[in-house]
């Protein structure tokens, strides 16, 4: 049962070194303070599991050393570019990567929600991935067995991470359509949401995406910008200068160090960042000074 949380070290303290974690969101509902968070404990060793198209938020994690092995489909920064710390990391062979398909994923964690071992995914036949994925096997079908089928291990995180748009008092929270969310969740050992907003029960807007029941979250913590620099739908868009800002920094060591100091590690909350990376005019609209 998930209660509600002012502060982010409150919760991301559940998250330990070498744990699986899985991420969502690229340039929209990226859980980007809970990654700032992350960063900040100087947590290592993690195993990164990559919902989807994942992009800055991804990128920062294994740029920082937080990442030992990375799970994924897809990471980019949209129009700026290449993620250039995976990319650097990956050509230098410093990280273990397991590479994946966007639907192969989400079946993954179908299955981890489910409790099953494995599950089937077709369209990976006569693919690569059965060369570069030891773990995906190919078996015969049980029940037409001249046929075959590629199966895939359940994906099942000890955190998942994700930012929403709201949460009621109870601690229901409604998260994007999108990201295979309600999914992870379930396949989840402990799963911590960010929130725009909060609002009394009973008064969750169930048409801006999937309502995720209290029971399967640990926490929820309200904490308006939460997904800047990307986006989260119906409160603020993309802050585009700052992803080709940091398209730009990261292509050097030092240059995505000066990018860590001046966006995660210069403040000690997310607050104080909101307050130096977010105009007044749009924090008024929040109450927030």
């Amino acid at each position: 049962m998930s209660a509600i949380h002012k502060e982010l070290k409150e919760v991301t303290a559940l998250i330990r070194s070498g744990d699986k974690v899985a991420i969502s969101g690229s340039l929209e509902m990226a859980p980007m303070a809970l990654v700032r968070e992350v960063i900040r404990a100087g947590v290592k060793g993690l195993h990164l599991v990559c919902s989807g198209s994942v992009g800055l938020n991804a990128d920062l994690l294994v740029g920082s050393g937080a990442v030992e092995t990375i799970e994924l489909s897809h990471v980019m920064l949209g129009e700026s570019g290449l993620a250039p710390r995976f990319r650097r990391l990956a050509e230098q062979g410093a990280l273990r990567i397991l590479d994946h398909t966007c639907p192969g994923m989400a079946s993954a964690f179908t299955a981890g929600a489910m409790g099953i071992p494995f599950i089937p995914v077709q369209g990976m036949l006569g693919t690569d991935y059965l060369r570069v994925r030891e773990d995906f096997k190919l078996i015969a079908d049980p029940y037409e067995p001249e046929q075959q089928t590629v199966v895939v291990p359940a994906i099942t995180p000890d955190v998942t991470l994700f930012h929403a748009f709201q949460a009621d008092k109870a601690g229901n929270v409604i998260a994007s359509r999108y990201q295979n969310i309600m999914q992870m969740v379930q396949a989840s050992q402990i799963s911590i949401a960010t929130v725009e907003e909060v609002v009394e029960v009973g008064e969750l807007d169930e048409s801006k995406g999937v309502k995720i029941p209290a029971a399967f979250l640990t926490a929820a913590v309200h904490a308006p910008y939460a997904a800047h620099p990307s986006s989260s739908p119906g409160y603020y868009g993309v802050d585009r200068p700052v992803f080709k800002y940091y398209a730009t920094q990261a292509k050097t060591p030092d240059g995505f160090e000066q990018y860590v100091f001046q966006h995660v590690l210069s403040y000690e909350n997310h607050q104080e960042y909101v307050k130096h990376h977010v105009a007044e005019k749009e924090r008024a609209v929040w109450g927030i000074a």
